[in-house]
């Protein structure tokens, strides 16, 4: 029994330490000109020679994940005391050689992302199947604690594989992402998320002996799995609409009530546009 834990912390950190060396052996040592995250680094536009040779052609540059010059120049924001110091410090964040490195390396961060993903499906799979034996939709032959014991230490493992990939692709486009209000529900969703199992095991588990072998729990364990399966399902929908973002700070004008919650200020040129 004591192998156990040894094991699952050792699936644990095993991928954590593969994200960690992803970077560190596929990133770039400087990112190039016509990939710079900053629009501000290069013109949309910009033209880049296959070669040194005059009768090499030229092709327009492909800015991969790169934020658009209007963007950045809507993130010129003096609002708030505490919004301004945010912008300006994932502002300096998204300056610096590893947020630069990381978002243009060619290898890892689809490699993070995939790890991401696969650590969303563990966490979540599991996390769902605890919940319904609370609701009792399954496993009602089974004791709530037999079920926990042996479901939520691999959840944590993948919870704890989600979060350092998650921090990960955060640092690779931090301005972007901190503006987008997808991000900015998914983080609200998780808060939410967090409080939800911190009463449910700080309150009605420890009860568990009481209604272990029920084939259908408590309406306080039922109300608790149910608010988890609606959470985690918003948190992962949110999470995927990230990518798919209706509301970027360049895509203007926006109303009003968008450019207030992602911090967004156009410039009057464009929200006349």
């Amino acid at each position: 029994m004591e192998s156990r834990p040894i094991r699952i912390w050792c699936v644990t950190l095993l991928p954590a330490l593969v994200l960690a060396l992803c970077y560190f052996l596929t990133a770039p040592s400087q990112a190039p000109l016509y990939m710079a995250q900053n629009a501000v680094e290069a013109e949309p536009g910009l033209l880049q020679t296959a070669s040194l040779s005059a009768s090499a052609p030229a092709r327009p540059v492909i800015f991969r994940n790169a934020t658009p010059l209007s963007a950045t120049l809507l993130q010129e924001y003096d609002g708030g005391v505490g919004q301004g110091y945010l912008l300006n410090l994932f502002r300096r964040m998204a300056d610096s050689s590893w947020s630069v490195g990381l978002h243009e390396s060619r290898y890892a961060y689809d490699l993070i992302e995939s790890v991401h993903v696969w650590a969303l499906c563990l966490f979540f799979g599991l996390a769902v199947m605890f919940d319904f034996r609370l609701l009792g939709w399954t496993m009602r032959d089974v004791p709530v604690s037999e079920v926990a014991r042996r479901l939520l230490p691999w959840t944590a493992v993948g919870f704890v594989i989600m979060v350092i990939s998650g921090t990960l692709l955060f640092s690779a486009i931090p301005l972007r992402s901190y503006q987008n209000i997808f991000f900015r529900t998914k983080m609200i969703m998780l808060m939410f998320a967090g409080i939800n199992v911190w009463i449910f095991h700080s309150g009605i588990y420890r009860r568990v002996t009481h209604w272990d072998l029920d084939r259908v729990p408590p309406k306080a364990a039922k109300a608790a799995g149910v608010l988890s399966l609606v959470l985690w399902v918003c948190i992962v929908l949110s999470g995927r609409m990230i990518a798919y973002n209706w509301f970027d700070c360049d895509r203007q004008p926006q109303p009003a009530i968008v450019n207030l919650l992602t911090s967004c200020v156009p410039r009057p040129a464009q929200a006349e546009h």
